[in-house]
């Protein structure tokens, strides 16, 4: 049996520049799993270079991708059905298991809804065997009766796990192209998950609703296990957030410590973290993190308060300030609505040039597909497009004129060009290309 494993991709305004370009983590997880039971996978990837090898029949074709990718998704799902006839399709990931309903069609035999990766293996298991019984968590499964042949969708049980499962990534193809890999300027970036899901509630947020809504806490000896067996000059720690607690931070402190573990760590962090913890910051920078990504969202509490956002923006320079006491680079995150008027521009532009924030982004409040957000605004979608759910496009209708509202969402992004992060990775870009 052979799997193709493949990262569905879509082209958005990002593709154009780059500024990230990572390994398809959640595919080496799997491909980790597949060379744990000796099955033969190819790992397909266009962004990355990695194309279908030629004259090779899959048995299996796993799909993943964005939520952005999920038309495309279905579309390549159909193409390979077509190609290779009795080929099984599994459609997976995190986009997925919120939306596994989405995924219930002719050209999909399962959808694996789950984090599971002992799931996965089972699934994988069934399929290689010809058992037909059904995985009753975690996966649909597209049956046909026996009496009348038809086919139909047997939904099974959410599935939640409870503790990591510690399986490692595989490394190889990072290994082919780890000079590839960056975020912005910091070369050689290799990603490190442990935790699922998150633990606050912020209702924009479609992490928290993963994993069946429960938080599985990063296994932080673990990670430093796996980054130690890694020859990568940056880590990029991709849970949803590094620290929620003190104790959190200073486990992971001491064990860095312990191991003399030399890293340099990208990670996620609260504002309310970061102040409330400040006298860590100097520990944390000496045991590696040079780069936090905090969510900053909104600059006014009114608006946090509309996101179930318990920080306080009130203590936001504060929080930029002590970042750059101890020489840990940020970016920043904020996010524009579609009822902003000229006034809400111009504050959020002030704002960033009084606090001299170098590398940020700005999205568009986009509710997601899973989320309760979702749920509540989908009769005012102007669009249900997927492609235009790229935080980038307004899907939602603009109290501005929608030229005017991209002018000044586009505009505020022009100050980055003062940037001398921004620069040094556009003049490296240059020099590959």
């Amino acid at each position: 049996m052979i799997v193709f494993l493949i990262k569905v991709r879509v082209r958005t305004v990002f593709s154009v520049f780059e500024p990230v370009k990572v390994e398809p983590l959640e595919l080496c997880c799997l491909k980790s799993v597949l060379d744990d039971m000796n099955v033969e996978n190819h790992l397909i990837d266009s962004m990355l270079g990695f194309k279908p090898p030629d004259n090779v029949a899959p048995g299996i074709v796993v799909l993943t991708g964005y939520n952005v990718a999920e038309n495309e998704i279905i579309k390549e799902a159909g193409i390979y059905k077509e190609k290779f006839p009795g080929v099984k399709i599994i459609v997976g990931g995190v986009h997925v298991q919120g939306n596994p309903d989405g995924f219930h069609v002719d050209c999909v035999d399962y959808v694996c809804h789950t984090s599971s990766l002992k799931t996965f293996k089972a699934l994988i298991e069934k399929i290689i065997n010809n058992d037909d019984s059904l995985v009753t968590e975690g996966v649909d499964s597209l049956t046909e009766a026996e009496d009348s042949h038809e086919k139909h969708w047997h939904r099974g049980k959410k599935e939640a796990i409870y503790s990591n499962e510690n399986i490692m990534a595989d490394r190889s193809i990072f290994n082919q192209i780890h000079d590839k890999l960056h975020y912005l300027e910091k070369r050689n970036v290799a990603l490190i998950k442990s935790s699922i899901g998150c633990p606050f509630n912020c209702s924009y947020c479609y992490c928290k609703e993963l994993n069946n809504n429960n938080y599985v806490k990063a296994d932080y000896d673990k990670m430093a296990e796996e980054m130690e067996s890694i020859k990568a000059d940056y880590f990029w720690i991709a849970d949803d957030v590094l620290f929620s607690k003190r104790s959190d931070a200073l486990e992971f402190i001491d064990i860095v410590e312990k191991r003399n573990l030399k890293v340099k760590f990208i990670g996620y962090l609260r504002a309310d973290f970061i102040l409330r913890e400040s006298d860590l910051l100097e520990k944390l920078r000496e045991a590696g993190l040079i780069e936090v990504i905090v969510g900053f969202e909104a600059t006014n509490n009114d608006e946090l308060k509309s996101y179930d956002k318990t920080t306080n923006a009130l203590d936001y320079p504060k929080v930029i300030s002590l970042l750059k006491k101890n020489h840990i680079d940020l970016t920043a995150l904020f996010m524009v609505q579609p009822h902003y008027e000229i006034k809400d521009f111009k504050n959020l532009r002030k704002f960033i040039n009084d606090n001299d924030i170098e590398v940020y982004t700005v999205s568009i409040l986009t509710p997601i597909k899973g989320t309760k957000d979702y749920e509540l605004m989908k009769d005012d979608l102007i669009t249900h497009n997927p492609e235009k759910f790229d935080f980038m496009h307004l899907v939602l209708k603009p109290k501005l004129p929608k030229w005017l509202f991209y002018a000044l969402f586009y505009g505020i992004h022009l100050r980055m060009l003062k940037s001398k992060r921004i620069w040094k990775y556009i003049l490296h870009k240059q020099e590959i290309l």
